[in-house]
């Protein structure tokens, strides 16, 4: 996270000084308060499928060293085929993804499939297995058999290869979805205040700049009654997008479609999250806005910031929005007892932070025998709100802190609340040794990682 000061000179007050005073103006600069113009939305760019055989996508992912532009600055990082973010796979549900990562980095890496339920030996973490070394190269194979907004990202040395750039989003689509006229992908960065040593060292950027796909503030041009649906991804390290549009559908999350849409006051979106959203402008403009957050609970002072203006053009009336095959749920029955109780701790002042008590590498596996679904409990005792990640496998939000959701709750990243506790119905049906941790990812750098085993 990188935060960038900029400074301007203005002689507007004097210009308005000698008006007032009747002064003649006639040899007085003028000064151009309009502000700067945003520039046009634009999707990652798509991947090209390597393989024609149908239901098969292969490609190769390169990760080098590569410099990128952030609100004015360049900035020396790291990139996915020259791409920052990197090119957006978009494939069918039921269709097996063939990646290649080759690194070109000084450094060891390896690629995390983010909200994919893959085999252990995909899932890109060095837990029980080699890192991708540099100059060397690993073929990632796996089928994905469920919709999901996911992404991928490194998971060795992660808070700082990701903070470098190395991310792009995994689009499984369900071929029954209808197309909108404009389908969006939005991968929302924050940059902030650099260390002053390390990787962005130097770099000072404006409190609460947000990037879309690299982009600050972009606009996307479209007719009045369009459809309009974006795929929300929060890549930022540390940063929480609290989201709020004029006329905003929730239609999913990060395992497909929700039961029945809702319309939130605010979509709170912690690092790691996603969500699938629906816009359906009229003939008057819609910004999509991320408001001032605290993890710590604390009343945030400041402006909301656009992160995203949706401009119309023409008269029409609203879309009325497309039909979703949603299928009604109720969440399922909390069946009682507890498999697994994961306590966060720790605080900023120290950079320590614990689950159970325990830092990792040097935690106790939780073991679950395969097929027989279990509940976790997840209880928050520090100062700070955690958006909690679970590999390999998704679950149910059975309650939080003893009410269950309104409808059915599928996540793979939830946010856990200060002195919360959320109960988790995990089906265990994913054998392996799977990571369980904060995706603040200083956090879990601290320590806040331990490992969840099925067998």
């Amino acid at each position: 996270m990188i935060w960038l000061v900029l400074a301007c000179t203005n002689s507007g007050d004097d210009v308005d000084s000698q008006v007032d005073e009747g002064l003649d103006t006639q040899d007085t600069e003028t000064v151009d308060t309009a502000p700067p113009e945003r520039p046009s939305f634009a999707n990652p760019q798509r991947a090209e499928d390597q393989n024609p055989a149908e239901g098969v996508f292969e490609l190769t992912l390169s990760a080098a060293p590569q410099s990128f532009v952030v609100a004015g600055q360049e900035v020396q990082g790291y990139a996915y085929n020259g791409q920052n973010p990197g090119p957006l796979i978009q494939v069918e549900r039921g269709d097996t993804l063939t990646a290649t990562l080759e690194n070109g980095l000084d450094t060891a890496s390896t690629i995390h499939w983010h909200g994919a339920s893959v085999p252990f030996e995909m899932d890109g973490v060095p837990w029980m297995m080699d890192p991708v070394q540099a100059g060397t190269s690993k073929t990632y194979s796996f089928e994905l058999n469920e919709p999901i907004t996911g992404w991928y990202h490194p998971h060795f040395d992660t808070e700082r290869q990701v903070d470098l750039g190395l991310y792009g989003v995994l689009l499984v689509k369900d071929p029954a979805w209808p197309v909108a006229e404009h389908e969006l992908v939005l991968l929302a960065d924050s940059w902030g205040e650099a260390p002053e040593e390390g990787h962005h060292a130097g770099f000072v950027f404006q409190e609460n700049t947000w990037t879309v796909n690299g982009l600050e503030s972009p606009v996307l041009d479209v007719q009045s009654g369009d459809s309009v649906v974006a795929h929300i991804l929060n890549v930022s390290n540390m940063g929480y997008l609290s989201l709020s549009a004029e006329g905003m559908r929730v239609i999913g999350g990060e395992q497909g479609l929700l039961p029945a849409p809702t319309s939130p006051e605010r979509l709170v979106l912690g690092p790691g999250d996603r969500a699938i959203v629906e816009f359906s402008p009229s003939s008057q403009e819609i910004e999509l806005l991320t408001h001032p957050y605290s993890v710590a609970g604390e009343i945030q002072v400041g402006e909301p910031v656009s992160i995203l203006g949706i401009h119309p053009s023409g008269s029409e009336s609203a879309h009325p929005g497309l039909e979703w095959p949603f299928a009604a749920a109720a969440p399922s029955p909390d069946p009682g007892g507890t498999a697994v109780r994961y306590v966060f701790q720790g605080d900023e002042q120290t950079g320590e932070w614990r689950i159970n008590g325990e830092a990792f590498p040097d935690v106790t596996i939780a073991t679950l025998p395969e097929g027989e679904p279990a509940v976790i409990e997840v209880r928050n005792l520090s100062a700070t709100e955690h958006p909690f990640h679970l590999h390999g496998m998704s679950f149910e939000v059975l309650s939080v802190d003893g009410v269950p959701p309104d409808q059915r709750t599928i996540e793979d990243t939830v946010n856990i609340g200060i002195r919360q506790t959320q109960r988790l119905l995990i089906p265990a049906d994913n054998v392996g040794d799977w990571m369980a941790h904060c995706h603040i990812l200083p956090h879990a750098e601290g320590g806040m990682m331990t490992v969840l085993r099925v067998e």
